[in-house]
């Protein structure tokens, strides 16, 4: 009889445990039975993967030649890095890297033929179900390998005062890729790209320690930020597709496109393209600086000229132009590379020419219909500025624009 509320206070503790761990099975996810499937967690909705590097590319779109075709080869992982999880053991870096890149091709809007995998193709020709002569060949091909990842040693900062501080670390890990565009025919490098980034981690918090009584209170309060590897990794990728395109191109065909890359989130200065743009800006102020120049001699000699037969007929003088109605039509310059083989066939250095040819300005333009006697000395500007932009980039013509160098 006198153990009977010991037994009953024991039997109300082990119901509460019980009750207690009811609730922390609502909580957690945990099934009350293992016949009974576990409730999954729902968390954010599915979304398209979108880059900085997206509108880039984009923008490429009905600036390059239909006609030639693109593919993408092997993209290896070769940092040699395991990586140990709870879920088991891996690799560091995305082993996809070839399928990003032919994503970032296609929507640059290129020519793109899947040599992904093959086996498909190849199991169709050997079983005489499909004419290996069918298949379009491409032109130029993608290849390349994520060849770096170091960790570089990092730093942090604990301190406490009475038991409560602060608490920062930081570390860091640097991620290296090159990527090449290969002529199909002649398997000669025709550009080539190597990125690099640093992708950073860091972890801060607040920790305080009190003892109450006899016993020790320890609160710990913190949050880790870290970058997505394999998403940087397509930032990467999607950077130096683009580089590579851009390298292939003239440099007015991707200079509003570049324009649309944030600072913040890529850089190119040092690269093939970067170096043609700027000689390519160059000589536009040169040209720019020569043309206004020119029409203010002009616009002279025509005021002096005009006072002259003022004087010697005595009526005011008007300047005859023709009705703009007349005028032939300036086609764009976007629309010039579009359609490089729209005119007649041409020799290689006049090809050289029509593709290197700019926009010019409406001043410009009325200054050489004004100026009809002087044919010779706007021949020979055309061709020092044709010039100007083959010594800019000059593989970039010969590999890629030259209708001489495809069947």
């Amino acid at each position: 009889m006198l153990n009977f509320p010991l037994t009953k206070r024991k039997i109300s503790t082990v119901s509460v445990t019980v009750l207690f761990g009811y609730f922390l099975t609502g909580c957690t996810g945990l099934a009350s039975s293992n016949k009974k499937p576990v409730e999954l967690v729902q968390g954010p909705p599915i979304t398209d993967i979108f880059t900085p590097f997206d509108m880039a590319l984009s923008c490429l779109k009905g600036q390059l030649r239909s006609d030639v075709s693109f593919s993408v080869g092997a993209i290896l992982d070769q940092t040699g890095k395991d990586v140990v999880t709870n879920g088991g053991s891996g690799k560091m870096v995305t082993q996809g890297a070839g399928d990003m890149v032919q994503s970032a091709l296609f929507q640059a809007g290129v020519s793109l033929m899947n040599r992904r995998d093959p086996r498909i193709i190849e199991s169709e020709a050997k079983w005489g179900i499909r004419d290996p002569r069918q298949i379009q060949a491409s032109d130029y091909y993608v290849t390349g390998s994520i060849n770096s990842l170091d960790f570089i040693p990092g730093g942090g900062l604990d301190m406490q005062i009475a038991g409560v501080g602060p608490n920062y670390s930081q570390t860091r890990i640097m991620v290296g890729l090159d990527l090449s565009l290969t002529d199909t025919r002649s398997s000669k490098v025709v550009a080539n790209v190597s990125l690099q980034k640093q992708i950073a981690a860091q972890d801060y918090g607040l920790s305080a320690g009190r003892f109450a009584g006899r016993t020790l209170l320890n609160v710990q309060i913190g949050k880790g930020e870290r970058e997505a590897t394999n998403f940087a990794l397509r930032q990467m990728l999607n950077l130096a597709t683009f580089e590579l395109l851009s390298q292939v191109v003239p440099p007015a065909v991707f200079e509003s496109c570049r324009a649309a890359i944030p600072p913040e989130f890529g850089q190119l200065n040092l690269t093939r393209s970067s170096v043609a743009l700027y000689k390519y800006k160059q000589s536009q102020q040169q040209n720019g600086a020569n043309s206004s120049s020119a029409v203010q001699e002009l616009s002279s000699d025509q005021t002096h000229s005009s006072h002259e037969k003022n004087k010697s007929t005595n009526s005011p003088s008007k300047d005859t132009q023709p009705p703009k109605d007349t005028q032939p039509p300036k086609n764009k310059e976007s629309e010039e590379i579009k359609n490089p083989e729209a005119e007649p066939e041409m020799s290689k250095q006049d090809l050289i020419k029509y593709i290197s040819k700019k926009q010019r300005s409406s001043s410009s333009s009325q200054m050489n219909q004004e100026k009809g006697n002087n044919d010779k000395e706007n021949k020979d500007k055309e061709e020092e500025k044709s010039s100007m932009l083959w010594d800019a980039n000059p593989e970039m013509i010969e590999n890629y624009w030259s209708s001489t160098q495809r069947d």
